[in-house]
């Protein structure tokens, strides 16, 4: 007699929440290394630069002459956005990855602003040293 085996492919399945978690590690992965550097930047310009550079943001600007202060409301408000995203879109993983990668794409970009904004307030200041 023969008996039919079923394969293990077939036994083990993900279940589509653990799929759907499986798709958004990487997107957030990637969407926290962005913020990490946005904040990164953000507390470089704003310890070392506070004279020069202000913080664009309305809803931290008042917070600006306080770097610790402004990163930990920034990464407060984060971990909300990003915890938020993944409740509302973990049942559409192809959204939440567009959500993710496109917030990461952002904060990328901001990340960028800071560091050309500090390049152009050192070259402010070594006119005005030049000057002197």
């Amino acid at each position: 007699m023969l008996a039919a085996r079923t394969s293990s492919a077939q036994s083990s399945a993900e279940p589509p929440a653990v799929a759907a978690e499986h798709a958004l590690r990487m997107p957030a992965i990637v969407w926290a290394a962005a913020v990490a550097a946005d904040q990164i930047t953000t507390y470089r310009f704003s310890s070392q630069y506070s004279g020069v550079i202000r913080e664009e943001n309305p809803l931290l600007r008042g917070l600006d002459r306080h770097p610790a202060l402004l990163v930990a409301t920034g990464g407060a408000i984060d971990a909300a956005s990003g915890w938020l995203s993944y409740r509302l879109l973990h049942e559409h993983p192809r959204l939440a990855q567009l959500a993710f990668y496109g917030a990461a794409a952002y904060r990328a970009y901001l990340a960028g602003h800071n560091i050309e904004m500090m390049r152009q307030a050192d070259a402010l200041r070594a006119q005005a040293l030049a000057g002197r």
